[in-house]
């Protein structure tokens, strides 16, 4: 290890590719150096006659905007994967993007070789970290990558959309930009698209994403049809827990059907027959009602009580 003096347009940017420099860190860091100089070195190795920057990027572009002729670099003798590994540690405090871990994790897997295990030693950190940001880069839609690259989606998003095939992510990205959803709508509209099982549902999903939102307000998801929306849904499932309460009913009344009844129970069960009888009769009459007003309302399907 020693330490040099580096024109800021000498160092080789080969990783250059594995970093994200927001302009607003780059402003920063320019004020100050103006203001404070430079207070730490850049990292450097070098590989065949170029200094390979490893740790610095920020810093680099800032002195090369102030105009800055010379920085110090700490160069170090490294490998291809132990560069990949400095730029990781050596960002640890700040932390590298998601987008940043997923690259180069990808790049110690595929062109160094390394698995998910020497990946965690080299790293300094748990294998299922590694496992996760794999798994990213192989389900996730390279541009999609690009985008939360650019501030154009989120990580949670992101996140979201890799529990579907690649052609359906691109497909809701673009849904959810045409009608403006924010990041966690997107998010929630990618849940709702993996729970619909079917084609029509999914159909749904793309054409009135806003709509299908109502299923924010319900606490499950599992057995939701998104075409219904919340008053469609609660009127369904009203049906057939009726359905359901009406063929229990049958049952237990029809096994007993020899039975003799005292006065007293004979008459609680007939005044509850007749009050179950009047308001389920007025609730079928009012849902008739409202399945009247539709364009097209099809034959009721038949009972297969009996």
């Amino acid at each position: 290890m020693s330490l040099s003096y580096l024109p800021p347009e000498g160092l080789d940017l080969s990783l250059g590719h594995l970093r994200q420099l927001r302009r607003d860190a780059v402003e920063v860091m320019k004020r100050s150096l103006a203001t404070k100089g430079q207070l730490c070195p850049l990292v450097a190795s070098v590989v065949n006659g170029c200094f390979i920057l490893v740790d610095g990027f920020c810093r680099r572009l800032a002195a090369l905007e102030l105009g800055i002729k010379e920085l110090a670099v700490e160069v170090c003798d490294l490998s291809s994967a132990q560069m990949l590994a400095q730029l990781h540690l050596r960002n640890r405090e700040r932390g590298l993007t998601l987008v940043e871990q997923c690259r180069l994790v990808a790049e110690l897997s595929e062109l160094e070789g390394l698995s998910q295990v020497e990946i965690a030693e080299l790293l300094e950190c748990h294998k299922s970290w590694v496992c996760r940001r794999l798994a990213l880069t192989r389900t996730v839609s390279p541009q999609l990558l690009g985008d939360v690259a650019l501030g154009l989606l989120t990580a949670g998003s992101l996140r979201k959309l890799a529990e579907l095939p690649m052609r359906n992510q691109e497909e809701l990205v673009a849904v959810a930009r045409r009608d403006g959803l924010k990041p966690q709508q997107l998010a929630t509209l990618a849940q709702l698209w993996r729970k619909a099982t079917t084609q029509e549902a999914r159909q749904y999903l793309l054409e009135s994403p806003r709509g299908a939102l109502e299923v924010l307000q319900r606490p499950a998801l599992e057995g939701f049809d998104v075409r219904l929306g919340t008053v469609g849904q609660q009127i369904l499932d009203g049906l057939k827990i009726l359905r359901v309460t009406s063929v229990r009913l049958f049952r237990v009344a029809a096994g007993s059907a020899a039975e003799t009844w005292p006065e007293q129970p004979h008459q609680l069960l007939r005044g509850a027959s007749e009050m179950a009888r009047l308001e389920c009769n007025q609730a079928l009459s009012v849902v008739e009602r409202l399945l009247a007003k539709s364009p097209a309302a099809p034959d009721a399907p038949q009972s297969t009580q009996g």
